[in-house]
Formats: structure tokens, C-alpha cells, sequence
């Protein structure tokens, strides 16, 4: 039981430690465009940057969405170097839709986010994922190669779920929309990306994660070894889940090598 609590917990971190708090991150200046998911949901998304041939998209965790202080500081990191996309998981932010929980949905969510960056014109894309979006790349990954390089943050190994808040499914449902997060709570289809690890085809991948992640470090630390290389691993010290603490030049640096 601890064990869960302390899952739950880990997962909640990047809403609890959001700039703010509760408060709303103000609206974005840049130019905006949607996606459409396959099953129709629109996906609001954001383009910055001025590279004309390479776009990483950076796709954020859980609860929080796309003007998430981690993701924005990542983001504007990466505009030194390329065009940058944020959006908006379904459920989350301006995209519509409901978010289930699990990664089938939001894998299919971020193919259509890179598909439509392909049509921009980029000819280079990278994916940079936190927790939940570094989840969906891993699913993504597995059924082929969408997208040329890949930096994983904070990527749990399965499902977290809810844990002992499964037992409420109201009030978890009513606390989650609070933080930022309309759920779904039908059955997601998708794996986990401990189940399609050692299959991955051969894109440049950057796993980072933190001293205390979701799953147990020996978890980790099986789910990391077993990525389809060609890969890198680099565990941050002292600190907790989908947490880069100040090494965003180093995502840069990566994604200059690789794209």
C-alpha cells in the first residue's frame, strides 16, 4: 500500500510543483494551429522558433498541459536551435476530448501532432516527452519510426494509476479536472512502455530520470537497460519525478547531434 501512495504521489508531482500553483499560466504569443487526432479530437498546439528544416515537439506530463513551467522552460531552451511545438494532450488544456488513463490514446494524440508538423515542412522532427509524453513516445516508437530522435524525461515504466484513489472514482475524477485533467476512465488499448522496450526501431534515444522516479529504482533501472539502442541513460541526483533540474542544455546539445 505504501508502495501505491508513493506512486500516486510521484505522479502528481509536476501539477503540485507547478509555478503558481493553481494559478493559470498566462496565454502563449505564438502562432497556433490544431492537430486532429484520428478519432477527431482536436489537439491545440503552438509553434515557436525559427528553424525552417528541424521542429522538436515537446510534450508535456500529465494533469498539467503545455504552459507547464517545466515544459515552457524546455521549450524555450530548444528555440536557440530549432522550431519548437508545444500542445495540448486531449483533456488537457484547449484540446477537446477526455484523457483515459493509460498511453494508447495519447500516443495516437501525438502522432497526429507530429504528422501535422511534418506537413509544416520540417524534415527533421524530434519528440523531447515528459512522464505522460514521454510514455506516449515510447508507445509511438513501437509501431514504427514517426519521428527521428527522442529524449525520454521521467518515463514511467507502466501505468501508475490512481492507486488507493481508484476507490473514489468521483471524487479522484473531480479532483484531477481541478488540477487540469478531464479523464476518461474507459479501458485504454495501449501498452506500457515496459512492454515495447526491447523493440523499438533504431532512433536516437536520451532517457534522463530522476534519483526518485514512480516505480521503484530497480524498476527503472530494468526498464531503462532494456530500450533498443542505440540509447543513453543519465540518472539526476536528489531529485523527484519528470525533473531536468537545470540540464535543458543538454536536451538542446542531443537533439543538435541527432537531428
Amino acid at each position: 500500500m505504501a508502495s501505491r501512495y508513493r506512486e500516486l504521489a510521484a505522479a502528481f508531482l509536476p501539477a503540485l510543483r507547478n509555478a503558481g500553483w493553481m494559478r493559470p499560466s498566462p496565454p502563449g504569443k505564438n502562432p497556433l494551429f490544431y492537430a486532429r487526432a484520428a478519432d477527431g479530437v482536436e489537439l491545440h498546439c503552438e509553434l515557436s522558433g525559427r528553424n525552417p528544416d528541424s521542429a522538436v515537439i515537446v510534450a508535456h506530463p500529465a494533469i498539467v498541459g503545455s504552459r507547464h513551467a517545466q515544459v515552457l522552460e524546455l521549450a524555450r531552451e530548444l528555440e536557440r536551435s530549432f522550431s519548437v511545438v508545444t500542445f495540448d494532450f486531449r483533456g488537457h488544456g484547449r484540446s477537446g476530448g477526455r484523457c483515459p488513463l493509460g498511453f494508447g490514446a495519447a500516443s495516437r494524440d501525438l502522432e497526429a501532432v507530429v504528422n501535422r508538423v511534418r506537413l509544416l515542412g520540417f524534415d527533421n522532427v524530434g519528440v523531447a516527452g515528459m512522464s505522460l509524453g514521454a510514455a506516449a513516445g515510447f508507445v509511438l516508437l513501437s509501431r514504427g519510426a514517426f519521428f527521428d530522435s527522442f529524449v525520454s524525461i521521467g518515463c514511467p515504466p507502466r501505468f501508475p494509476g490512481l492507486g488507493p484513489a481508484s476507490a473514489h472514482p468521483r471524487l479522484s475524477r473531480a479532483a484531477l479536472r481541478a488540477l487540469g485533467m478531464r479523464v476518461d476512465r474507459s479501458p485504454d488499448d495501449g501498452p506500457d512502455p515496459a512492454d515495447v522496450a526491447a523493440g523499438l526501431p533504431p532512433v536516437p534515444k536520451l532517457l534522463f530520470f530522476g534519483e526518485w522516479e514512480v516505480a521503484p529504482p530497480e524498476e527503472v533501472a530494468a526498464f531503462a537497460e532494456s530500450v533498443t539502442g542505440p540509447r543513453r541513460i543519465v540518472t539526476v541526483p536528489g531529485v523527484w519525478h519528470a525533473d531536468l533540474a537545470g540540464r535543458e542544455p543538454l536536451v538542446r546539445q542531443w537533439f543538435e547531434e541527432t537531428l
